[in-house]
C-alpha cells in the first residue's frame, strides 16, 4: 500500500518550491507562506493511499502536546506547515489559499483546525459531487455558531426541515415578485448617488461602508417592508446591531474559547453579542406583529403578492416574503411567528453582506480598468442617454456587458470564498473516498481560478462570460451563488440589485481605484473582505480626471 506520511521536516527543495511561485497568481505570496511555515510548524496529517481502485484520505493528526494544534499536509515531494490557530488572522487567508494551491492533488487537499479535519475541494468535477449531492445537505459545524442570531432558518437547517423551508420560500423569489422590488433598488441607489456627490472633491473614499449601508437599506425594505435609513441615519440601533453581528460571528468562529455556548454567553464579548441579538430580534418581532395585526384587521382577503400582475416597479404596501410567510402561518399553521423571525433575520444577514461585498469588489475592479469602464459608460449612454429616469426591467436586460463585468468580478472575488458541508457518510469523488465526519470545504476562490476553464485566470476579462465563451463550460466551474439543491435562493435578487446600484453610480460618476490588486489584503470572514477597505476616487463624469496611472494590466 503506497503511503505518504506528513512530517515537520523540510526537504532540500523547500526554498525552490516557494521562490518559483513569485511570479504566479496574485493570491500566492510565497514569502508570506514560507515565513508562516518556518515559524509555525506544528502537528501533522497522514495522507494514505489505499487499494487499487480507489484511494482513501486517512486523516490522522499527531500534534506536539507542548504547542497548539496546527495544519499540515504533505503531497508529492515536499512538506508544508501552515501556521496554527494562533496565527495572525489577517494572514490566514493568503497562507491557507497558497497552501491549498501548492500542496493539493487533483484539486483536493486536507488540513486540521484543532480537532476538526477539513478536506478542501476546488476542481469542477469534485465540486459537482459535493454540491449536487441529494443527501449531503448539512452545513459544516461552524454554521451552528450562527444559531443565536438567525436560528435554524434556510441557511442553517438541513434534510427535511430545509426541504420544507425551501419549498415554502421559493415562490417569494419568482420573477413577478422580483420586478416589484425594483422601485426599492432605484430609490436607495438615488440616495447613495446623492451621498457620493459629497465625496467628488475628496482624494478618495472607502467604498465598502457606503455600499454596505445601501445594501442593508435595500434588503430591509424589500424583506421587512420597513425602512431603516442606515444611509441617512447612522444612529439607527437596528442597522448598527445588524452590522455588528455580521462582523462578530466570524470572530467567534475564529476563537475556540467561544465555541461553547455557555462560556460564550458569560464572556464580555458574548454579552455584547447577545445584547445586539436582542435588538435585532425585537425589531423583527415588532414588524411581524404589526403586519399580522394589519392582516387580521382586513375584512376581505387579498390575493397573495406573488399571484398578481401589477405594473412593473410600482410600490406596494405588502412585502412578498413576509406576506408569504404570514399567509402560511394563518392558513396552514405550518410556520410559527418565531420561525418567521428566523427566516427574516436569515435573509437580512445573508442578503446585505454578500451583495454589498459583490458590489464593492466590482466597483473597485472597474476603477482599475478604465477601458472596461469606458465601455460600460458607452452602453449605459445608449440605454438612457441623458435621461435621469429610473431603470426598468427592460433596461436591466439590456445591460449585457455590465452583467459580464459583474460575473467576472464575482469569479475573481466571490463574496463567499468557501462553502462548508459536514460529511455524514463516506463519499467517493473520482478515485478518492472522503471519510465520514470530515468537513468538506468547496473553495470557490480557487475553483474560479482553474486554468482548465479560465485560461490566464488572474486576468480580468468580462468577455469570458459572453454567450459564445460561456458555451460548453462545466456548470460547476463557476459557482459564486453555490449550485445544486442548496444554491442561493436569492441569486436573481442579488444580480438585479448589483446591476441597479452599479449602473446608477456609473450613469453619473466615473471612478478610479487607487490600490493595485496585489496590495489589497483579503480576509475570509465568511464573506470575502478587504483588510483595509477599497480606496476609490469618484468624480462626476463631466469633471476632468487623470486615468494615466493604471496599476493593473490585462
Amino acid at each position: 500500500m503506497p503511503k505518504l506520511v506528513v512530517s515537520a521536516k523540510k526537504d532540500e527543495n523547500w526554498s525552490d518550491r516557494f521562490e518559483s511561485l513569485d511570479n504566479k497568481p496574485l493570491h500566492l505570496d510565497s514569502r508570506a507562506i514560507k515565513r508562516k511555515c518556518d515559524s509555525k510548524c506544528v502537528g501533522g496529517v497522514e495522507f494514505s493511499l489505499e487499494g487499487e481502485n480507489h484511494k482513501t484520505l486517512n486523516l490522522r493528526r499527531s500534534p506536539r502536546k507542548s504547542e497548539p494544534g496546527g495544519c499540515v499536509l504533505y503531497v508529492g515531494g515536499g512538506v508544508i506547515a501552515v501556521g496554527n490557530w494562533w496565527m495572525d488572522c489577517n494572514d490566514d487567508f493568503i497562507v491557507l489559499t497558497g497552501f491549498n494551491t501548492v500542496f493539493s492533488k487533483k484539486g483536493i487537499s486536507n488540513l486540521w483546525q484543532i480537532n476538526y479535519p477539513f478536506v478542501s475541494i476546488f476542481h469542477a468535477g469534485a465540486v459537482e459531487a459535493i454540491l449536487n449531492h441529494s443527501t449531503e445537505l448539512k452545513k459544516a459545524w461552524f454554521y451552528d455558531l450562527l444559531h443565536p442570531f438567525i436560528g435554524q432558518g434556510l441557511l442553517t437547517s438541513y434534510d427535511e426541515r430545509w426541504r420544507k423551508k425551501r419549498k415554502m420560500l421559493t415562490p417569494a423569489f419568482h420573477f413577478n415578485i422580483l420586478k416589484d422590488f425594483l422601485h426599492v433598488f432605484n430609490k436607495q441607489s438615488k440616495i447613495l448617488i446623492d451621498i457620493l456627490m459629497g465625496y467628488t472633491k475628496d482624494e478618495y473614499i472607502d467604498i465598502v461602508p457606503l455600499i454596505t449601508k445601501c445594501s442593508l437599506d435595500i434588503i430591509c425594505e424589500s424583506i421587512l417592508g420597513k425602512e431603516v435609513h442606515s444611509q441617512t441615519q447612522p444612529s439607527s440601533s437596528y442597522a448598527k446591531a445588524v452590522v455588528y453581528l455580521t462582523d462578530s460571528v466570524y470572530e467567534r468562529m475564529q476563537s475556540p474559547w467561544y465555541w461553547n455556548d455557555f462560556l460564550f454567553k458569560i464572556s464580555p464579548f458574548g454579552r455584547k453579542f447577545m445584547k445586539n441579538v436582542d435588538i435585532v430580534h425585537n425589531f423583527t418581532r415588532q414588524v411581524i406583529s404589526e403586519k399580522k395585526e394589519e392582516l387580521m384587521k382586513k375584512k376581505s382577503a387579498e390575493p397573495p403578492a406573488y399571484a398578481g400582475n401589477e405594473v412593473e416597479g410600482t410600490k406596494r404596501k405588502k412585502l412578498a416574503l413576509m406576506d408569504l410567510l404570514l399567509d402560511e402561518h394563518f392558513k396552514n399553521n405550518s410556520i410559527s411567528e418565531e420561525e418567521i423571525r428566523e427566516e427574516v433575520d436569515t435573509f437580512t444577514f445573508e442578503g446585505h453582506d454578500t451583495t454589498s461585498s459583490g458590489i464593492s469588489w466590482c466597483l473597485w475592479m472597474i476603477g482599475l480598468h478604465p477601458w472596461v469602464q469606458d465601455k460600460i459608460h458607452e452602453k449605459l449612454d445608449s440605454i438612457f442617454g441623458e435621461d435621469n429616469r429610473d431603470a426598468t426591467m427592460e433596461d436591466l436586460k439590456e445591460m449585457k456587458y455590465l452583467e459580464c463585468v459583474i460575473k467576472e468580478s464575482l469569479r475573481l472575488y466571490p463574496p463567499v470564498p468557501a462553502i462548508g458541508r459536514m460529511l455524514r457518510n463516506d463519499l467517493q469523488i473520482g478515485e478518492y473516498v472522503l471519510p465520514k465526519g470530515s468537513v468538506c470545504l468547496v473553495l470557490t476562490y480557487l475553483l474560479h481560478r482553474d486554468p482548465e476553464f479560465f485560461p490566464n485566470p488572474e486576468k480580468f476579462d468580462p468577455d469570458r462570460f459572453s454567450p459564445e465563451n460561456s458555451a460548453g463550460r462545466h456548470p460547476f466551474a463557476y459557482v459564486p451563488f453555490s449550485a445544486g439543491p442548496r444554491n442561493c435562493i436569492g441569486q436573481r435578487f442579488a444580480l438585479m440589485e448589483e446591476k441597479t446600484v452599479i449602473s446608477s453610480i456609473l450613469r453619473k460618476y466615473k471612478i478610479r481605484s487607487l490600490d493595485p490588486r496585489d496590495k489589497v489584503q483579503l480576509l475570509d470572514e465568511i464573506v470575502l473582505r478587504p483588510h483595509k477597505g477599497l480606496r476609490i476616487q469618484i468624480r462626476e463624469r463631466r469633471q476632468p480626471f487623470d486615468f494615466n496611472s493604471i496599476y493593473y494590466y490585462p
